[in-house]
């Protein structure tokens, strides 16, 4: 009987805070900051996809390549701020290359990071991944919401596809090519209330290449 009232309380005071300033939980992802002509590129593939199989275009045709998402509160957002600026100013620019579409079966199509022919590219993100997984702590708004690392890095053009669509697209789109490169020199932080569909800007943060000691008298000394 006491477990059972117990539950309701702690909702209660759960749905307390959240109504309180600076405990609104939001959404965040952490992406690679890619060039306009890319994203344009990349853009024009989705919309042919969706209009080449007589798909809805999406509301949202935002092209995205996510290092983490994750939930948290808006009071913590500034120290999240903090430590992820302090880490990528000491990630090294890269070239990064996406080539050709994959299929996640049975339901998404994808254009993914080369593996073979751009192994520079596929270091930096696992470093990438490595290092934001050392401050995972700072990534989640409770125990039962852990951050999410992509195990393949790939921008999604569709997904949640039903079995007749996506065996119809990925039949088109098996043999397909594609190709676009860029210079990865920043990351976005993104965020949004649960249920809204734009993302805004957090911070942008730059590769700077700049060793440990640099980058905590940059932190410190602004």
């Amino acid at each position: 009987m006491q477990a059972r009232m117990q539950q309701p309380m702690r909702q209660d005071l759960n749905m307390g805070l959240i109504s309180l300033p600076g405990y609104q939980v939001y959404e965040y992802q952490l992406v690679l900051a890619i060039p306009e002509s890319l994203r344009e590129k990349l853009r024009k593939a989705k919309i042919q996809l969706y209009e080449n199989n007589g798909w809805p275009v999406p509301k949202s045709n935002a092209i995205f390549l996510p290092l983490v998402k994750f939930r948290q509160r808006q009071l913590l957002e500034e120290k999240v701020v903090r430590s992820m600026n302090q880490m990528i100013m000491g990630w090294r620019p890269f070239c990064l290359t996406l080539k050709d579409y994959r299929s996640q079966p049975t339901h998404s199509i994808v254009i993914p990071v080369a593996s073979r022919s751009d192994q520079s590219g596929n270091q930096a993100l696992s470093t990438c991944t490595r290092d934001l997984k050392s401050i995972q702590h700072l990534l989640r708004a409770d125990k039962e919401h852990a951050a999410w690392f992509p195990a393949d890095h790939q921008v999604v053009l569709a997904s949640r596809l039903g079995p007749g669509q996506f065996e119809k697209a990925w039949q088109q789109y098996s043999s397909r090519h594609f190709t676009g490169q860029c210079l990865v020199d920043a990351c976005l932080l993104l965020k949004r209330r649960t249920g809204e569909l734009h993302w805004q800007i957090v911070q942008r943060f730059e590769l700077r290449d700049l060793p440990v000691g640099v980058r905590q008298g940059t932190l410190f000394g602004a």
